[in-house]
């Protein structure tokens, strides 16, 4: 692996390739999808790939930047913190197409740490000793409930997620950065899973690990009143996430805002250390601000080809440094 040196100057080379705010910001005051996807092909996204197809232009950043990490990331357990959300659906979509019968490259998508064949060939010879601890459980566990009949889509899907954020918590303990921003993530998930469930026993099924939500909080969260929450996370270093999460629940709409909020948790933390060049976080920096612009060009270009009002899109933009 290169060393922070190399990645930081790597990664300031190629910030300034970002489309940045006042680009998507043009974007997101296009008529159609089509003129927000001209403002992209100008600013070189999706690597020059010849298509104007928002989703081929989408995918192509994604390898981009999954080769990028790749190659550039100063230490293995931060490339697989930030490429976790590839590997563990890839080998979700691989297990799922081992037992359907499909071919998994039609369910598969950019490649993480591991490349797709590896995660084929492994997992269709019931090999798990190639990945990490907490993918090759995930494999162990789905496997066996799929030779026992007891797979299900929630089931296998809650199995894989849970695990992810394992794997997210376990590499994320040697960098103070990555360790808050772990457990942030952690808790905006739990948050939701608990509002969405309204039911205790089900939301301690599906509780992700690495978050700092007591039992007892999950549990308020799962069967208790929005007056109530409130009062239970008054002084709780969480009680941003709670508040974003309640304006929509009160409200009986989807929890977009609190999905905004855990979006941004990366940005949050690398915010205040702005102006910090210690150890990796230049390179952070921009991993973590790429990733929030390939989020926002997604929801863009999905609001503008639906017909989204301009103040919804607005709203569900991710914050940006």
């Amino acid at each position: 692996m290169p060393n922070s040196i190399f990645a930081n100057a790597r990664a300031a080379a190629l910030s300034v390739r970002l489309p940045g705010a006042e680009r998507l910001n043009r974007m997101a005051d296009c008529s159609s999808a089509e003129d927000a996807v001209k403002i992209l092909q100008e600013a070189g996204f999706g690597e020059g790939a010849a298509s104007s197809d928002p989703e081929t232009l989408i995918a192509a950043e994604e390898r981009s930047f999954a080769a990028f990490v790749r190659d550039a990331a100063p230490d293995r357990r931060v490339a697989r913190f930030l490429l976790a959300r590839w590997d563990f659906a890839n080998a979700e979509a691989v297990m799922r197409a081992k037992y359907l019968k499909r071919d998994a490259k039609t369910m598969a998508g950019t490649e993480g740490v591991y490349p797709l064949a590896l995660l084929e060939e492994k997992i269709f010879a019931d090999d798990y000793k190639p990945f990490s601890p907490q993918l090759a459980k995930a494999l162990a566990e789905a496997d066996a409930m799929f030779v026992g009949g007891t797979a299900t889509g929630r089931r296998v899907g809650t199995l894989f997620a849970r695990a992810q954020y394992a794997e997210e918590a376990e590499t994320a303990k040697k960098e103070r950065s990555l360790k808050e921003i772990a457990a942030l993530r952690a808790d905006a998930a739990n948050i939701g899973i608990a509002l969405r469930a309204r039911n205790a026993r089900i939301a301690a099924e599906m509780e992700v690990p690495g978050g700092t939500l007591t039992k007892r909080e999950l549990k308020a969260l799962a069967q208790e009143g929005a007056d109530t929450i409130r009062e239970i996370f008054r002084r709780s270093p969480r009680r941003e996430l709670i508040a974003c999460a309640l304006e929509d629940f009160t409200a009986g709409r989807a929890l977009l805002s609190l999905e905004r909020a855990a979006d941004g948790a990366a940005l949050s933390v690398l915010k205040r250390e702005r102006y910090s060049d210690e150890g990796m976080r230049p390179f952070l920096r921009y991993c973590f601000e790429r990733l929030a612009e390939i989020g926002n060009v997604r929801i863009i270009l999905s609001c503008l080809a639906n017909g989204a009002d301009r103040a919804v899109l607005r709203a569900r933009m991710r914050e940006m440094l």
